[in-house]
C-alpha cells in the first residue's frame, strides 16, 4: 500500500481499493519507521474480514511498541511481531503474538517435533528475562502516574502518559517553544508528513534543502546531538521514493527524552539551516 505524501501514513481507504475476495495474506505495518505514523489497524482489519473472510491478516509493530499501547485483542488479526531491542530491551531476538488458527497452519518444524511448536531450538532465556523487565517497568511506570491497582490498568495508564509525554516533545519540535524556533518556521527546513498530524508518533523525520542527510547528521553529532539519516533503500525507499526524496532525517524521541534536549536540537538545527 503506498503511503499518502501529505499525510505519510496509509489509510482504511487505500486498503479497500485493494481488498478482493482471494486475498490469503495481508501485512500492517502499524506504525512507519520513516514518517512515524501509525495506522488504524482494527479499521483496517475489519476492510480486510469484511472482503477476505479466511485473510491472515500479520501486522508490524516494531515501531509502534514503545510509542503508543497494544491492544492485540481489540484488533482482529492473526499475528503482531514486536523487536524488542527497539522497547528498551536486547538485539538479537524477536517477540510475536499468533492466533490459534495462524499457530495450527504447517510451518517450518522439527521431525516428529511438536506440531503447534515454532521455535526450532532453545531460546535465549535471558533476553526473555529482559523484555519481562520492560513489562514490570510499565506496570511500575503506570503506578505512578494513576491510581491503578491492576496490572493491565497501570499498563495501559503507562502507555498513555508515554503518549501524551512524546506528543508534547514532537510538538515542541515542530512548532517551538519560547524564543526556540521550531522546524516549522526554519528556513529550508522540510517535515515528511506535515505539521499537525494525530498519526505521528515519538519521531519527525525532516531535511534540509541543498544539504545531504548524512552531512546534516554529522553536523548534529558534532553538537552533541544523535540522529539518524535514512535513505531510499528497501528499508526506506517505500515513503521516500515516492516524496522524490534520494534521503532524510529521522529524530526519535521517546518518553525518556525531555524538552532541553529538544530546544538543543531546535537550536542546531537553526544554526546549521543558516
Amino acid at each position: 500500500m503506498p503511503h499518502n505524501n501529505d499525510t505519510g501514513t496509509v489509510s482504511v481507504e487505500a486498503y479497500k481499493a485493494a481488498l478482493r475476495p482471494d486475498l490469503r495474506v495481508a501485512t500492517i505495518i502499524h506504525t512507519s519507521p520513516v514518517s512515524g505514523m501509525s495506522v488504524d489497524v482494527a479499521a483496517i482489519a475489519a476492510e480486510i474480514r469484511q472482503a477476505a473472510p479466511e485473510c491472515l491478516i500479520i501486522v508490524d509493530g516494531i515501531q509502534h511498541a514503545a510509542h503508543g499501547q497494544i491492544d492485540i485483542k481489540s484488533y482482529g488479526i492473526d499475528g503482531y511481531a514486536i523487536s524488542p531491542y527497539k522497547m528498551f530491551s536486547r538485539h538479537g531476538y524477536g517477540m510475536a503474538w499468533a492466533s490459534g488458527r495462524l499457530t495450527a497452519l504447517p510451518h517450518e518444524n522439527l521431525d516428529g517435533g511438536p506440531q503447534k511448536a515454532w521455535e526450532l531450538g532453545t531460546r535465549d532465556t535471558g533476553a526473555y528475562a529482559t523484555l519481562s523487565d520492560v513489562v514490570g517497568y510499565l506496570e511500575w511506570l503506570g503506578g505512578k502516574v494513576s491510581k491503578a491497582t491492576d496490572r493491565r490498568e497501570k499498563i495501559e495508564a503507562a502507555a498513555k502518559v508515554i503518549h501524551d509525554h512524546e506528543k508534547d516533545l514532537t510538538d515542541t519540535m515542530i512548532h517551538g517553544i519560547g524564543n526556540h524556533t521550531g522546524l516549522k518556521d526554519i528556513a529550508k527546513v522540510n517535515i515528511i508528513g506535515g505539521i499537525d498530524n494525530p498519526a505521528r508518533e515519538g519521531l519527525v523525520s525532516c531535511w534540509i534543502d541543498g544539504m545531504h542527510s548524512t552531512d546534516l547528521v554529522s553536523e548534529l553529532r558534532d553538537r552533541g546531538i544523535r540522529v539518524h539519516a535514512r535513505k531510499d533503500d528497501h528499508y526506506s525507499g517505500g515513503v521516500l521514493i515516492p516524496l522524490g526524496r534520494t534521503d532524510c532525517i529521522r529524530v526519535s524521541l521517546c518518553h525518556y527524552n525531555t524538552k532541553d534536549e529538544v530546544t538543543r536540537f531546535l537550536d542546531a538545527m537553526a544554526e546549521i539551516a543558516g
